[in-house]
């Protein structure tokens, strides 16, 4: 038999490509991994990637392999999240999960409870409960989700975004006048009438609510041709993002491309004084570094959120309908909107807005303390990795 010498590290399953946020979660897990355990490496591959035999080897000299942050908890989990290897028994040390989550559209508590998942899915977690160690997700409706299918051995960490060290309880900075304003762009505009004219129309309210303010707004998503040539590209979804650009420049307002990396997102967003839109990393790593930021709701990810660090959101529609009749007349490219969209946002944003402002914050000031406190789980369940 083969000796295989084990080395001291860990290995990440990562979903980086091009949007800014997946970038963020692998920047902060490793921040997370080198001042938690330095007594661990970190090898990063590609999650949707089938392992190579080379890579399967490394897996298998390391301490773990850990299934890292988004959206990774749906029906098809495997193989269309984490194809790995055909045969789970391939790989010979614990599969463990950090910060994933579930993905619902509606984001509503009852669809945990009917949350379908495949026989390979269900294989997998199975290998996962049994790896001897807690798994982590990063909401409670995951965690629910999970415990409704029987499972038991997980933690809610928060995703690992949340945590930038150096600002562990410290408390939120919020400026007498905000000079800096960042707006981000959702991607319910490529596909939605009723959801592209309700973010031109918030734009052109903040816009105005923010005259005498550096006004921008930005691009998690590429907006260079070259993003159509990356992996799970869809022309549709650029072209929608032309489109908007042009319609910006017309209004004359400014935009950027934050696409690629956690530092350009970083790099924006640690100079802004508030965000507001529809991106949940901009508002993760915003509230992350104790600065004011206010979700608009696209999608389940953020009202689940909401439940877990609190603050301001808002749920930008009524309604989406996701029957198979709807899916197949998109696929056909037949022009139906499947989104009911919250007409009320520009209104409901600046009065909120301004009660904000001569309140003292209340809102904006909560995810701080939410986040310190779930750092405490986090950290313990670093700790107790193999």
């Amino acid at each position: 038999m083969e000796y295989v010498q084990m080395r001291d590290q860990y290995v990440l399953l990562t979903g980086s490509k091009n949007n800014a946020g997946d970038f963020l979660i692998k920047f902060r897990a490793k921040q997370l991994f080198k001042a938690l355990r330095p007594d661990r490496g970190i090898v990063d591959y590609d999650a949707w990637k089938p392992f190579t035999r080379e890579q399967l080897e490394e897996v298998n000299r390391s301490k773990a392999l850990i299934l890292m942050g988004g959206p990774a908890l749906q029906t098809k989990m495997r193989p269309n999240i984490y194809p790995m290897t055909e045969n789970l028994d391939d790989i010979r040390v614990p599969i463990i999960t950090m910060g994933i989550g579930w993905k619902s559209p509606l984001g509503d508590w009852d669809s945990i409870h009917n949350y379908n998942l495949n026989a390979q899915t269900f294989q997998l977690l199975q290998r996962v409960e049994r790896s001897g160690f807690l798994s982590s997700v990063r909401d409670y409706h995951t965690l629910n989700t999970l415990y409704s299918h029987g499972f038991q051995k997980f933690v809610m960490t928060g995703c690992p975004a949340l945590y930038s060290l150096d600002h562990i309880n410290k408390p939120i900075a919020i400026p007498k006048t905000f000079q800096k304003v960042s707006y981000s762009m959702g991607v319910g505009f490529t596909r939605s009438v009723s959801m592209r004219e309700q973010m031109k129309s918030t734009i052109i309210c903040l816009r105005d609510f923010f005259d005498s303010a550096n006004f921008m707004v930005v691009f998690h998503h590429s907006t260079d041709k070259r993003y159509l040539a990356t992996h799970g590209s869809n022309k549709r979804f650029w072209d929608g993002h032309q489109e908007f650009i042009e319609w910006l420049r017309k209004e004359d307002i400014p935009s950027v491309d934050i696409s690629g990396s956690a530092e350009r997102l970083i790099d924006h967003y640690r100079n802004e004084d508030l965000h507001i839109g529809y991106r949940i990393h901009a508002h993760i790593f915003m509230s992350s570094i104790s600065k004011p930021s206010i979700l608009i709701n696209e999608d389940g990810r953020g009202k689940a959120l909401r439940d877990v660090i609190g603050g301001f959101y808002l749920d930008a529609y009524h309604n989406h309908s996701l029957s198979i009749f709807h899916k197949i007349l998109i696929k056909l490219r037949y022009p139906i909107d499947t989104f009911r969209a919250a007409n009320s946002i520009p209104e409901d944003l600046t009065r909120n807005l301004a009660y904000e402002i001569k309140n003292c914050f209340p809102r904006l000031s909560n995810p701080r303390t939410s986040i310190d406190r779930h750092f405490k789980v986090m950290k313990s369940f670093i700790g107790q990795l193999p």
